[in-house]
């Protein structure tokens, strides 16, 4: 074989040998080069995946999931696939099972929608599915079988201030008697000899209530005296509790050092002497310059004390002690400690009831509509204002009985029913002591008041105080209304009828009394700043210590001038306005309560 024979029959060799083992033209195809096959390769083109195990178009090296044909990303890297997951871009989150945005780790009713997340109590349980109790019932921390809940001092006042207004209610002319009518009326206030005095309470329907029959029955040695706010004179009582020690709005009478017992004593001076000089009032009518007006507690000058001395007692009394005292309580520190050696709860909870007890509603007040609450009619059980809700056929005034200040917030809601805006204080005072209530006996059983109890019960009492300071503003622009009503009466410097002169008196001796309570709350907003204090005392200025009267004459301060009449239905517009202003309060309410 010549040379280049042996040549032509290498190249052909090695030609075969090449295409044998796959180097050839016409072997397995890798178009992307990643050494599998195209035949092989599920992605022929794509150097960095040759798999796609779940069939999901997808490579394997791509796909977080490459076993799971639902799912090929993680965006958060939790372990759930996007597709399932509720939260993709949330490692916290991942399923919503209620369905209302907010992810299950997080939601504090995992069951039922609640998107806002509320937790009045804050036990870690929203509302929507560990609903708040809807009366104020409680069982004892330590008897779970009884009540944990009390408050008999408060209820006591509650009769105290009562009794107070019915020995007034009673009050006839008694010439030469002024000591010992002083004496009668100053025993509500210091309480000597309270316990064995019979309490004199009665409801309208005629059934009969407990305890009694003597206020000792209700509870022993309870008095006004050094409960009333800034203290009763002689260093005892609440001597801290007004603004800057300062107490304001009254000048008649009273030295700028006075503080609200002084005025109370004053006043209940000058029913004394009323009553006792043998002498009525007189004032001209439209048909008679010389009418008589029989009625001991009104003076010449347009005030009626028994109004006066009741809505302020209210006010410097119960709405004082309840916000500003009682709420005050450390409560944290009081939570494990059990009230004296036997009481079935602990020092806390009883000084939350204890305010509670000073609002003064029936435990099952949410049962009640605001005309029931308010003793203005509904179902015959409830419409004067009481229910024999455990059906002993007895009213128990600790329980059962809607006292002055939760059926005040009634009438007000009452008095917005029809509106476009109606107001519910009612329901929001209840609910915000119900809900701190409830902090407190779960605090209770722990021995615990948690971080987040701590800031819902804060909550709580913020909105009770404030809610049932509202309610005492809302009452004094309804009687700043009924007021300008009274005076629109007026004829040519004269009243129109004796009634016009004693409704006068009465409509502005309510509007007064609860105007000079708005200064005993911390929660107030004329406590925010010196600014808002200011504006409070220039309400109760611009209220006077008296009406203006028919002649246009007001307190003894000014003469007649009919001219006052129409500045000072300004001044009580300016008034109300400013109150609108401090409370927030609808324009449609405002003018209609």
């Amino acid at each position: 074989m010549s040379a280049i024979e042996f040549r032509s029959v290498f190249l052909v060799g090695m030609t075969l040998f090449i295409t044998a083992c796959g180097g050839g033209s016409d072997g397995p195809k890798d178009s992307d080069g990643d050494g599998v096959s195209d035949l092989q390769d599920a992605f022929p083109t794509n150097p960095s995946e040759t798999t796609d195990s779940d069939g999901d178009g997808i490579g394997n090296n791509a796909d977080a999931f490459p076993n799971d044909g639902n799912e090929t990303l993680d965006s958060d890297g939790d372990g759930v696939g996007d597709n399932a997951d509720a939260f993709p871009n949330d490692a916290d989150e991942s399923a919503d099972t209620d369905g209302d945005g907010v992810g299950d780790n997080a939601d504090n009713c995992v069951d039922t929608p609640n998107a806002d997340q509320a937790d009045v109590d804050g036990n870690t349980l929203g509302d929507a599915c560990a609903a708040l109790p809807t009366s104020y019932n409680f069982k004892g921390v330590y008897d779970t079988e009884a009540s944990g809940v009390s408050y008999t001092g408060q209820t006591a006042r509650q009769l105290l201030i009562s009794g107070l207004v019915d020995s007034l209610v009673g009050l006839s002319e008694r010439a030469g008697e002024s000591d010992a009518i002083n004496s009668e009326l100053q025993f509500f206030i210091t309480g000597d000899g309270v316990d064995d005095t019979p309490h004199g309470f009665t409801v309208k329907g005629g059934e009969t209530v407990i305890p009694g029959p003597n206020f000792g029955d209700v509870s022993t040695g309870k008095n006004l005296n050094g409960k009333i706010a800034g203290g009763n004179g002689l260093g005892g009582g609440e001597t801290s509790r007004l603004i800057g020690d300062d107490f304001f709005g009254w000048e008649d009478g009273l030295t700028t050092s006075g503080i609200p017992i002084d005025l109370v004593n004053l006043w209940i001076t000058r029913v004394a002497s009323n009553a006792s000089d043998g002498v009525g009032v007189v004032i001209a009518t439209v048909d008679n310059p010389a009418t008589l007006i029989e009625k001991p507690t009104v003076d010449a000058l347009g005030r009626d004390y028994r109004q006066l001395l009741q809505k302020f007692l209210i006010g410097a009394v119960t709405f004082s002690q309840g916000t500003n005292d009682y709420f005050q309580t450390d409560f944290a520190s009081l939570i494990g400690t059990r009230e004296g050696d036997s009481k079935n709860y602990t020092a806390a909870e009883h000084d939350f009831d204890e305010a509670f007890g000073y609002y003064g509603a029936a435990r099952d007040n949410n049962d009640y509509t605001d005309d029931e609450a308010a003793g203005k009619g509904g179902r015959e059980a409830y419409g004067n204002g009481y229910s024999d809700s455990n059906g002993d056929g007895q009213i128990d005034l600790r329980s059962e009985y809607n006292f002055a200040a939760s059926q005040n917030c009634a009438k007000r809601d009452r008095g917005t029913s029809s509106n476009t805006t109606p107001t519910d204080f009612s329901k929001e005072v209840m609910d915000a002591f119900i809900a701190g209530r409830k902090v407190l006996a779960d605090g209770a059983e722990t021995g615990v008041l948690t971080e987040a109890g701590a800031e819902a019960l804060q909550i709580a009492i913020t909105t009770a105080s404030l809610t049932w300071e509202k309610c005492l503003a809302a009452t004094v622009v309804h009687y700043i209304n009924d007021v300008r009503s009274d005076m629109s009466s007026f004829e040519g410097g004269s009243f129109s009828d004796a009634g016009n002169f004693t409704t006068l008196a009465k409509h502005w001796s309510e509007m007064k009394g609860f105007a000079l309570g708005l200064q005993f709350s911390p929660a107030s907003p004329f406590r925010v700043s010196d600014e808002s204090t200011e504006s409070l005392k220039s309400v109760l200025t611009l209220l006077g210590d008296g009406p203006v009267l028919a002649d246009g004459s007001q307190a003894g301060k000014v003469g007649s001038d009919l001219a006052r009449v129409e500045a000072y239905d300004a001044d009580l517009l300016t008034a109300r306005g400013l109150l609108q202003a401090a409370y927030g309060f609808d324009e449609e309410n405002v003018q209609n309560w």
